[in-house]
C-alpha cells in the first residue's frame, strides 16, 4: 500500500510591501485657534514632581515660584496669575477667593493628559482665561487588563515621595485608583548676597513641605451611553520661608491646604448628536498663619458647578455646540464681614465649519449673568487655511473678547475689598502658522509660529489707599504682545529613537493706563514678566536605555514698576538617564536625574532663592495581567 508524503517548498512565505493609509488630520480645537498637549512621555518623567515644575521646564509659561515649598503661579503671554485658569476635565478648579491656583501642590503624576489652550482658544472651555487655560485630564484606557504601578523615590534636601496606581477593568468598565505622598525638608544651601557686601553661604530654614492625596475614578460605557465618577482628595502642609531680607528674624509663616473635588459625567452619544451633563462639587480649606505679623487667616469655600449641553454635527463639515454653565459658591472667612455667596451663569453657542480640505472657520458667543446683571456678550471667531492640498500646513487667525469677573477677595476682603469693581475684559488677536510634515519614513517635523496681542481693559490692581491699607480698583490698562515659536523633530532607525524639541517666546507687556497715578509708568514692562524665554529637550532611546537633556533660559524680569531694578536671567540644565526593562507585560524602570546641573544661583521672585544642583532617584515597578 503506497504511502505519499507532502513536499514542503523552501520558500513558502510571500513577502508583500506594507500598506500605507494616509488621512487628513482633523483638529479637536476650533478652527483658527492654538491648542497643544504635553507629550505623554514627558508626563511619565514628572510622576514625582509638580505641575509647576512640568510647565516651567517644558512650555513657554513663566512660573512665579517662591521656592521649594512656596506657592507657584503661572504667567501666560504677559498676563497675571488670575488670567490663567486651571481646569480639571474642563471644570475650573481655581480657588474662588483668589481666582488662581497654586501649581506647587498639584502633583503631575496624578494627571493623564495636559491640554494648553492659548488666548482665545480658552473660550471653548470656560470664560476668564485671558492668557489661556491649562486643562488637567484624567481618562480611562478601555481594555481588559489589571495593572498596578508602584514608584518610590528619594532625592536631595530630605526629599521622599511615592506614587501608587491601580487600574483594572474591561472594554466597558474601568476603575482607577491613584495615591501619592511627598515630604521634603528643603534645607538647601544658597548664596546670600543681600545682607552684606560679601556673599555668605546659608541654609534655607522653615521650608518643609508635606503633602498627600488620592484619586478614585470609575468609568462605564454601554451602547451609546457613557458615564464617569471621580473623587480627588489632597492636603498639604507647608512652612513658608521668609524673604532673604528677614531670614534672620523668622516669620513663623505656615499654610495648610485641603481640597476635596467630586465630579460626575453622563453622556449620550448618538450618530450625529451628543448630549452631556457634568456636575462638580469642590471644597477648599486654606489656613494661613504669620506669627510675626499676628495673622491667623481661616478660609472655607464651597463651589458647585453644573455644565450641560449638546454637540451636534450637521452633515460632515458643520458642528454646532450649545452649553449652559452654572456656578454657585459660598465663602466663610474671618477676613470677610460675613459669609458671602455668589451665583454665576452663562450660556454659550458655537458653530464650526471645518472641511478636511482647504478652509475652516468657527464662531462662539457667550452671555454671562453675574450678580443678577447681564454682561456685555463675549465672543471669539477664527479661521484657518490649508496652504498646500494634502499637506498639514495651516495659516490660522482669530479674534476674541473675553471677560473676567473680580475675585471674591477683590470685592469682599476686609480691609480693601471693593464690591463696586467692574469686570475686566480683553480683546485678543492671534495669527499663527502650523506645519506638520513627514520628511521620510524615519523622520517627522512639526513647527509652529504665533504672533499675539492682548489689550486688557479695567484691569484690577491693589494699591495703597487713603488710609494705611491697600485697596482694589479698576485703574490699569495693559497691552501685551509677542511671538511664540516651537520646533520638534522625531527620528527613528532600528533600535534607536530620538526626539528634539525647542521653543522660544518673546513677550512685551506694558502699562497703558490713563490714570494720573499710573501714567508715569506707561510703556514700562510689567513686573515679573520675562521678555525672553526658551527651552530645549533632547531625548534618545536605545533598546532598554534612555537619556534626556533639558535646558531652560529665562530672561531678566523687572521687580519695580519703573523698571529700575531687575532680576538677572538664568540658564538651567537638567539631565535624566535610566533603564527600562520589560518582560512580557511587566516593567521595571530605574531612573536617575540631576536638576540644575551647573549649580546656577537664581531667583524667580526677588529675595526668594531657589536650590542649586540636586539629585533624584526613582524606581517604577509595573505589573500587568
Amino acid at each position: 500500500m503506497p504511502v505519499y508524503g507532502q513536499l514542503s517548498f523552501q520558500y513558502d512565505t510571500i513577502k508583500i510591501n506594507e500598506v500605507v493609509i494616509n488621512g487628513r488630520k482633523v483638529s479637536e480645537e476650533p478652527a483658527g485657534f492654538k491648542k497643544t498637549n504635553i507629550d505623554s512621555s514627558i508626563l511619565l518623567n514628572y510622576s514625582h514632581r509638580t505641575v509647576s515644575e512640568l510647565l516651567a521646564e517644558n512650555t513657554g509659561i513663566f512660573i512665579k515660584s517662591y521656592g521649594m515649598g512656596g506657592t507657584a503661579t503661572p504667567s501666560f503671554r504677559g498676563t497675571g496669575a488670575s488670567h490663567t485658569q486651571i481646569a480639571w476635565n474642563g471644570i475650573n478648579i481655581d480657588h474662588p477667593m483668589l481666582g488662581q491656583s497654586d501649581l506647587s501642590i498639584l502633583p503631575a503624576g496624578m494627571i493623564d493628559d495636559i491640554q494648553i489652550y492659548y488666548g482665545g482658544a480658552s473660550m471653548a472651555l470656560n470664560s476668564g482665561g485671558i492668557g489661556g487655560i491649562i486643562n488637567l485630564q484624567t481618562k480611562p484606557e478601555w481594555k481588559k487588563e489589571t495593572r498596578i504601578s508602584l514608584s518610590p523615590g528619594m532625592g536631595s534636601f530630605g526629599r521622599y515621595s511615592g506614587y501608587l496606581a491601580l487600574k483594572s477593568g474591561t472594554v466597558d468598565f474601568q476603575t482607577v485608583t491613584k495615591a501619592f505622598f511627598q515630604s521634603s525638608e528643603n534645607d538647601f544651601r544658597y548664596l546670600n548676597r543681600e545682607i552684606s557686601a560679601i556673599p555668605v553661604w546659608e541654609t534655607r530654614k522653615n521650608s518643609q513641605v508635606h503633602q498627600q492625596g488620592f484619586i478614585q475614578e470609575l468609568y462605564y460605557r454601554k451602547s451609546n451611553i457613557s458615564g464617569s465618577g471621580r473623587i480627588w482628595c489632597q492636603s498639604a502642609y507647608r512652612n513658608l520661608p521668609s524673604s532673604l531680607l528677614t531670614e534672620s528674624q523668622g516669620s513663623g509663616e505656615n499654610q495648610s491646604d485641603e481640597s476635596l473635588r467630586v465630579m460626575f459625567n453622563y453622556d449620550i452619544n448618538k450618530e450625529k448628536i451628543k448630549y452631556f451633563l457634568t456636575g462638580a462639587w469642590q471644597f477648599n480649606r486654606l489656613n494661613y498663619t504669620n506669627r510675626l505679623a499676628s495673622i491667623a487667616s481661616r478660609n472655607l469655600s464651597d463651589l458647585l458647578t453644573v455644565k450641560t449641553g449638546m454637540d451636534k454635527f450637521l452633515g460632515q463639515n458643520v458642528r454646532l455646540k450649545v452649553f449652559l454653565t452654572e456656578m454657585f459658591n459660598v465663602i466663610k472667612s474671618n477676613n470677610y464681614d460675613q459669609n458671602m455667596t455668589r451665583n454665576i451663569a452663562d450660556i454659550t453657542a458655537s458653530a464650526e465649519y471645518n472641511r478636511a480640505g482647504r478652509f475652516g472657520t468657527s464662531i462662539l458667543i457667550r452671555e454671562m449673568l453675574d450678580r443678577n446683571n447681564l454682561l456685555f456678550p463675549d465672543f471669539s471667531a477664527g479661521a484657518q487655511l490649508r496652504i498646500i492640498e494634502s499637506k498639514e500646513y495651516f495659516l490660522k487667525a482669530n479674534i476674541s473678547r473675553n471677560s473676567k469677573i473680580p475675585t471674591m477677595n477683590d470685592m469682599f476682603w476686609v480691609p480693601g475689598g471693593n464690591p463696586n469693581l467692574k469686570n475686566e475684559y480683553a480683546f485678543i488677536y492671534e495669527l499663527s502658522y502650523v506645519m506638520n510634515s513627514e520628511i521620510s519614513s524615519r523622520t517627522t517635523l512639526n513647527y509652529d509660529l504665533s504672533v499675539f496681542k492682548n489689550t486688557i481693559k479695567d484691569m484690577i490692581q491693589w494699591h495703597p489707599g487713603e488710609f494705611s491699607y491697600w485697596t482694589a480698583d479698576n485703574i490699569q490698562n495693559v497691552n501685551s504682545m509677542g511671538i511664540e515659536s516651537s520646533l520638534s523633530i522625531n527620528y527613528k532607525i532600528n533600535s534607536v529613537t530620538s526626539s528634539f524639541r525647542a521653543g522660544y517666546s518673546f513677550t512685551r507687556a506694558t502699562n497703558v493706563s490713563s490714570s494720573e497715578r499710573n501714567s508715569v509708568y506707561n510703556g514700562k514692562q510689567l513686573m515679573y514678566i520675562p521678555g525672553h524665554q526658551a527651552n530645549t529637550l533632547f531625548r534618545i532611546n536605545y533598546k532598554n536605555l534612555y537619556s534626556s537633556w533639558m535646558a531652560n533660559l529665562t530672561g531678566r524680569r523687572f521687580i519695580t514698576v519703573d523698571n529700575t531694578s531687575y532680576l538677572p536671567g538664568y540658564f538651567i540644565n537638567s539631565v535624566t538617564t535610566g533603564i527600562r526593562i520589560k518582560r512580557k507585560e511587566n516593567i521595571i524602570d530605574f531612573n536617575f536625574s540631576i536638576d540644575n546641573l551647573f549649580d546656577v544661583t537664581y531667583q524667580t521672585i526677588a529675595f526668594y532663592p531657589l536650590p542649586g544642583r540636586s539629585f533624584f532617584i526613582k524606581i517604577l515597578i509595573q505589573l500587568s495581567k
